[in-house]
């Protein structure tokens, strides 16, 4: 007789069937577009140019100067660098960067899961409605990517910490590398779990009179401390450099408080998705409440236990976050995901009956797909817009400079419908116009921000010489002193403005007709988009 369709089967296909529903919006189409991402590819591409060194390089550094300090913020750069370096197209280097995240999220923390109880595998299909989230649609894919390696590496420590070996101990520090080099939040939190989880076995091992257990205690630490001394070091150089400045936070408790509780971290598309978001956290509320009263009820407290303590402690950082620290800012949005994910991984400690899992693993099915049906039209809007912006990088030549200039951040289709009406997706999809090119886009806030791997060279810096009225080109409504733009710079000209929407939006606004009176004067028009939402306007006598 044939063995009956087990739980157990039935649950690992879910999981697959809904990770792979997470990889379809990012395959189905030519673009799957982020706020960012276009912004990171132009500079790997820009990284590579740098490596390969001859007329290009020279052309750059008129520009654009190496940061010669290790930033955490390297790790998707490197990624997409090498691989057009071995001739991949650089919009399937972002989806293979896209790919690496979705993957690495959802199976690092079934891989997690397992490591603290085998039989909670099923939280890990909950935990992929969390895979696509604002902080990855906005483009920040290191962010990202450190959640998804936080998940590996902490579980790797989990499944090694009574058997350390020297091979061991140097794939934990290559962990603790890759951690560093996608953003120092995953590696402080990867350090915040294995150290809760240390203590966590200390409190079990004397609660069951082990005499030995400071002493194993102490040896895990020591391998620990030193897996993780290189990245210890570079994160001191770090601050050492970026200074200790706390600012503080100016939203009202009450406000963060609701962006939590309305799990607004997944609203990135479309209104609607706001009761999807909703019902995760009411279930996750529901989840912790009852996972305390069956502990509670049955006394049955674990070493697992001390991930509440984490979880009480991200909450805790989340009301209490500063604006930026270290020169790097924060966001209640990278924050908002901890508290949900932590709280998953500590209900993961709880015996739960299979009723109840089975009831989670359908309301994650049923959830999956209700956000899915709501985006998936956004994200071939979002395509299909992006192909027509990106039409325009037939117009411009190499070693130009190009400032893309968007008019409408939410993006826009032929028709006048908006790619999103509650998310900025169009603030950098111009910089795709440089795919395949060495152009300096004027649009690189990276450069400007100086946690990246490039840097503008002193008075070269756009985001300042192009400002006028206080107004830059980011902004809604967009303002830019073209004109002036060569006298403050000692010569260096914007070539070409690649303009978005801009008959379409702000065109009566004092800042749009001024752009249109600069233009007009200074440069001629000479390609306009399939659907005229697109224009490149070159500069006179080039």
């Amino acid at each position: 007789m044939k063995p009956s369709f087990s739980f157990t089967s039935a649950e690992r296909i879910i999981f697959y069937l809904l990770l792979a529903a997470n990889l379809l919006p990012v395959w189905a189409f030519h673009y799957f577009l982020t706020c960012d991402g276009p912004c990171h590819l132009y500079n790997s591409k820009v990284l590579l140019d740098f490596w390969r060194g001859g007329d290009v390089k020279a052309f750059y550094d008129q520009w654009l100067y190496l940061n010669a300090r290790f930033e955490p913020n390297w790790f998707g750069h490197a990624f997409m660098m090498l691989l057009q370096g071995f001739h991949v197209p650089g919009y399937l280097a972002e989806k293979l960067l896209q790919t690496l995240y979705v993957l690495g999220f959802g199976l690092g923390l079934r891989y997690f899961i397992r490591q603290i109880n085998p039989g909670s595998l099923f939280l890990s299909s909950l935990g992929l409605v969390f895979t696509h989230h604002y902080v990855f649609q906005m483009g920040f894919y290191n962010y990202s990517c450190s959640l998804a390696a936080l998940f590996w590496v902490a579980g790797y420590w989990l499944h090694i910490r009574t058997a350390f070996t020297p091979g061991r101990l140097l794939l934990l520090a290559a962990g603790f590398l890759i951690l560093y080099f996608c953003h120092p939040v995953g590696l402080l939190f990867s350090f915040l779990l294995i150290g809760s989880l240390s203590l966590g076995v200390v409190w079990r091992d004397i609660k069951n009179r082990d005499s030995g257990a400071w002493k194993k205690c102490l040896q895990n630490a020591g391998f620990v401390t030193l897996a993780a001394l290189p990245v210890v070091v570079l994160f001191a150089e770090y601050l050492f450099f970026k200074g200790f400045e706390v600012i503080p936070y100016g939203e009202s408790k009450s406000a963060l408080w609701l962006m939590l509780r309305e799990n607004r971290a997944l609203l990135i598309m479309d209104i609607a998705e706001r009761w999807w978001a909703v019902s995760i956290a009411v279930l996750s509320a529901l989840l912790l409440l009852f996972a305390g009263w069956l502990k509670w009820k049955n006394r049955a407290f674990q070493w697992t236990d001390a991930l509440f303590v984490v979880f009480v402690f991200t909450v805790w950082l989340y009301f209490n976050q500063p604006r930026s620290f270290a020169g790097g800012g924060v966001t209640p949005m990278r924050l908002a995901l901890l508290p949900y994910l932590t709280l998953l991984l500590w209900l993961a400690s709880t015996g739960f009956s299979q009723k109840l899992q089975k009831a989670v693993l359908t309301f994650s099915v049923v959830v999956s797909a209700g956000l899915l049906i709501i985006r998936f039209p956004h994200y071939q809007m979002a395509n299909e817009a992006t192909e027509e912006y990106a039409s325009c990088a037939a117009a411009i030549p190499d070693k130009v400079t190009v400032l893309p200039i968007s008019f409408n951040h939410h993006g826009q289709i032929a028709g006048g419908r908006y790619v999103s009406e509650t998310f900025w997706l169009f603030v950098h999809t111009g910089d795709y116009v440089s795919e395949g090119k060495s152009i300096v886009l004027l649009g690189n806030y990276e450069a400007h921000t100086r946690n990246f791997p490039l840097i503008w060279q002193d008075r070269r810096d756009p985001f300042i010489l192009l400002e006028k009225e206080g107004t830059i080109f980011e902004n809604q409504p967009p303002h830019a002193d073209l004109l002036g733009f060569p006298a403050k710079t000692g010569g260096a000209a914007v070539d070409y403005v690649v303009t978005w929407c801009k008959d379409q939006r702000f065109y009566d606004h004092p800042f749009g007709q001024d752009l249109g009176k600069q233009l007009e004067q200074g440069y001629d028009l000479v390609f306009t988009s399939r659907n005229n939402l697109a224009k490149v306007f070159k500069r006179k006598g080039l």
